[in-house]
């Protein structure tokens, strides 16, 4: 299996550091993922096909040891989910397909007949959510998981970033956005549903 193991995010440091991330070298890491800021940006362990294919600008990797993976402020521990437009979604799953050498675990519309189709990819800890958007292809967002939502939304506030209330979210659990205007990218922080008692 593929693992998305470098991700660009636009933006500089002090706008990371203000929601709650601990950034050296315009650098920080969430779990297995190395995060890189400049620019939007993937990378994997492995590719099967050219990932040009896929319109976004790719990550190689440095060949360096990554950093290992920091305590940060807001208790993230890793990233849930990166958001991926594709102008038409069949030919976004041919290209992913080829690119990361498996299928998509689920195709859908988690928001109903009327929201977009949706396929979803497991790339180690995170998932890629590839949507149709009608756009060229680009990554848009990203969504960070922390065990606990309020103490992340309380450490963001005193580190000076924008961050909404905690809310219920779609795929259940509880989620928190980042005012978009904040790095120009779709921001949000995750606390996991809570597991059924037995």
């Amino acid at each position: 299996m593929p693992n998305l193991t470098r991700l660009g995010l636009p933006g500089d440091e002090q706008s990371w550091a203000a929601l709650g991330f601990t950034v050296t070298d315009g650098r920080f890491r969430v779990g297995q993922v190395e995060c890189v800021l400049g620019e939007a940006a993937w990378g994997f362990d492995e590719t099967h096909a050219a990932p040009d294919t896929l319109g976004v600008p790719y990550l190689e990797s440095t060949g360096s040891q990554p950093a290992s993976a920091a305590t940060h402020p807001n208790g993230v521990t890793t990233i849930d989910h990166v958001v991926y437009w594709a102008p038409e979604l069949d030919d976004a799953v041919t290209n992913l397909n080829a690119v990361l050498g498996i299928e998509p675990r689920r195709r859908f519309f988690p928001r109903g007949p009327e929201g977009p189709e949706m396929a979803f990819y497991r790339v180690g800890e995170p998932f890629i959510e590839a949507v149709t958007s009608g756009r060229p292809a680009a990554l848009v967002g990203v969504a960070f998981m922390t065990p606990d939502l309020d103490a992340a939304v309380t450490a963001i506030r005193a580190a000076g970033g924008p961050v909404g209330d905690p809310k219920p979210a779609v795929q259940g659990g509880r989620i928190a956005g980042v005012w978009r205007g904040h790095v120009r990218w779709g921001v949000a922080f995750m606390e996991p549903k809570p597991k059924p008692r037995a």
